[in-house]
């Protein structure tokens, strides 16, 4: 069953609806029916993990975080890896990748909900997806508190970049090394990611006004496709 509008939802400030997405999502989601504001939840994440890259690589033990990076390879490429490392690199790859990838994703995934409206028959434009991405990526917010804790509570910079995330999967149940093959999937799967997943479930719902089924099922092909070929690959590294 399609959904319907049933009754108009007042609308509220971007900065109110920020915070009801961590509490009354589908609430948020039609008070934003009226205008998008998906810049506003951008420049937020984009901002905190700015922050957090920046203040990361300016208290890390660089020398013991290539260590640790390197540990897991052989002997004889160890030196000639560590001499291609540099704190500069890793910052400037670290801002570059939230100053261009964070509004490339929330770009492509407009582009996909755009494509597959078009094929239900639904009005949803790319601006909508892509303020319906923004929308959903604000647990990402979360990353600066969460990593700031970490920070904090690093023995003389002593941290590598994944610990940043005490709410990962990898962080809170595997503790692999990040050489190890499942490492990254682990540390790429957090509890604030899920929320997000959620919230751009409820986003093209509400928004797309279709049945909560379709919009999971919209919304969870990609990562299913995405998640078991790199899955597929990391056990075919494992074994």
């Amino acid at each position: 069953m399609e959904l319907t509008k049933t009754a108009d939802v007042p609308s509220t400030s971007p900065m109110s609806a920020v915070f009801s997405m961590f509490y009354e999502p589908t609430r948020a989601f039609e008070s934003l029916s009226p205008r998008r504001y998906g810049w506003i939840p951008l420049l937020l994440v984009m901002a905190s993990s700015l922050a957090l890259i920046l203040w990361y690589f300016n208290i890390v033990d660089f020398a013991w975080m290539v260590e640790q990076m390197v540990a897991s390879m052989p002997a004889t490429e160890r030196d000639a890896a560590k001499q291609m490392m540099s704190k500069g690199m890793f910052m400037g790859f670290g801002v570059l990748g939230v100053l261009v990838a964070t509004p490339a994703l929330m770009a492509v995934t407009g582009v996909y909900l755009m494509l597959v409206s078009k094929a239900l028959n639904k009005p949803f434009s790319f601006n909508d997806g892509f303020a319906a991405s923004a929308w959903s990526s604000v647990p990402a917010i979360l990353s600066l508190p969460l990593g700031a804790v970490q920070i904090l509570m690093s023995s003389h910079g002593q941290l590598t970049f994944s610990e940043l995330n005490p709410l990962s999967l990898n962080q809170l149940f595997f503790h692999l090394d990040m050489g190890r093959p499942m490492a990254g999937i682990y540390d790429s799967i957090s509890l604030p990611m899920i929320w997000s997943i959620f919230l751009l479930i409820i986003a093209y719902q509400v928004w797309a006004k279709v049945a909560r089924s379709t919009a999971v099922k919209v919304v969870l092909i990609p990562y299913l496709t995405i998640y078991g070929l790199w899955f597929a690959l990391a056990m075919s590294k494992a074994a």
